[in-house]
């Protein structure tokens, strides 16, 4: 069951939060956010391999503009996670690659590092997580966080995903250091 574009809500309001698309013009304050978060983001090279690379407020400009048009088409799911008082973004996550014959998403997110401690990934996760059942249909929603980054995996926990085993070299990280990933889920 593929849903229509038309029919994805465009935005999801928490307590502290509002989740939405990427924008035209969201592009500088990413890359702020990015900046601020790098050098946390650059742990998880087999992860998030792109925060290795060169970052641009350009580029992260052009990044927002190709994820506004994936979830326009319903291809890809990614969300800027901002306060709602200020709209400062505390982060970034998604529902990604969509299996519409299961159906089932993978979540992924990143924080921002001046942000830390706060709950609010927690709070984001868990409201994405129901927006991928309620509005996407989905019967699984899985992610897949790197067997050492334990704030990301507890995050799986809070929100009440189940830990369904460890995936042994999954991942090998750019110097071909091989990394292992634990699997998580939720499912209805």
């Amino acid at each position: 069951m593929r849903v229509s574009p038309s029919d994805i809500p465009r935005q999801i309001i928490t307590e502290r939060l509002l989740i939405r698309p990427h924008q035209q013009g969201d592009g500088a304050a990413l890359h702020d956010a990015i900046i601020d978060s790098l050098e946390d983001l650059r742990r998880w090279p087999a992860a998030m391999g792109w925060a290795l690379e060169e970052q641009s407020s350009a580029g992260s400009e052009r990044f927002c503009q190709a994820c506004s048009e994936a979830f326009a088409q319903a291809l890809d799911f990614p969300f800027l996670i901002t306060l709602r008082e200020c709209q400062t973004i505390v982060g970034s996550s998604g529902l990604h690659r969509p299996d519409w014959s299961v159906p089932k998403v993978e979540i992924g997110w990143w924080g921002r590092s001046s942000h830390k401690g706060q709950g609010l990934i927690t709070e984001a996760v868990a409201a994405i997580l129901e927006f991928g059942f309620v509005e996407l249909g989905a019967r699984r929603i899985f992610a897949l966080p790197d067997e050492e980054n334990v704030a990301s995996w507890r995050i799986c926990e809070r929100v009440g995903m189940s830990f369904e085993g460890l995936l042994r070299h999954e991942r090998a990280e750019p110097n071909g250091t091989l990394r292992n990933t634990r699997l998580y889920a939720a499912t209805r």
